[in-house]
């Protein structure tokens, strides 16, 4: 994949690899693929897809139309296969994000006031942080940060690779506090508070749809089965009587 890469690389246009890039930053998979290894892996699927459909119709001699629909529908599926994984993979990292980052302020917050600076805080956070989206982003930012590149530069590439509100505010807080030599500790505090309300806001939400999700299980499921366990005595006393003979 790595010797196709170079060609498929030169084929890519600067807006296409940034975009690609961008997903993958987001998915947090940036470290594993490069965007040219992206689109090599998304033909490669669908190759095998398409050969996969082309070997079911042969080995089982499909005719029926439906059959080949099914069978014929695999080459674009397995094309946009990767895609769909990837923003599967790209939802599941930033719900975790969301979850993990006021956490993460909070103990941002309790840091400063112990007389850390900024820098230092974030580094006390990030090593008091489990294993996770949160971790790996601001470990970046620190990498970064070390290596000479401005904190406003580091502090926007980090919001552009998670691609979350929560983040952007925070970035956007931080930076303005700068600016105008507010108190970063009391911005930082502010900031904590809204996304742990945003945090109730979310889990208030899931669990206020969780009876229309209810519904349609209670509908397809539990509801004939307590129909036929009323309505089976009835029919039985009903066959007994006659009633229903007269039909």
């Amino acid at each position: 994949m790595r010797w196709y890469s170079a060609s498929v690389e030169s084929s890519l246009t600067p807006q296409r690899r940034e975009v690609i890039q961008t997903r993958l930053d987001a998915a947090g998979a940036a470290y594993m693929i490069s965007p040219a290894e992206f689109v090599i892996i998304r033909r490669v699927v669908s190759v095998l897809g398409t050969a996969m459909a082309a070997a079911l119709i042969l080995l089982f001699e499909l005719r029926d139309p439906l059959h080949l629909a099914v069978a014929a529908a695999m080459a674009p599926l397995s094309f946009l296969f990767p895609d769909l994984r990837l923003r599967e993979i790209t939802k599941q990292r930033q719900a975790r994000f969301e979850k993990e980052f006021p956490f993460f302020l909070d103990v941002l917050v309790l840091t400063m006031k112990a007389g850390l600076n900024f820098t230092a805080a974030l580094e006390q956070a990030v090593s008091s942080m489990r294993s996770g989206p949160v971790q790996q982003e601001f470990s970046r930012y620190l990498r970064e940060s070390r290596a000479g590149l401005a904190r406003r530069a580091a502090m926007d590439r980090l919001a552009a690779r998670v691609s979350l509100p929560a983040v952007t505010n925070f970035v956007a807080a931080v930076a303005q506090a700068e600016q105008t030599g507010g108190s970063l500790g009391e911005v930082l505090t502010e900031q904590a508070r809204q996304r742990r309300q945003e945090r109730f806001l979310r889990a208030e939400k899931l669990a206020n749809q969780a009876p229309v999700k209810m519904l349609f299980p209670l509908i397809a499921l539990l509801f004939p089965t307590t129909f036929i366990i009323i309505g089976f005595p009835i029919v039985i006393q009903l066959l007994q009587a006659g009633v229903l003979s007269l039909f």
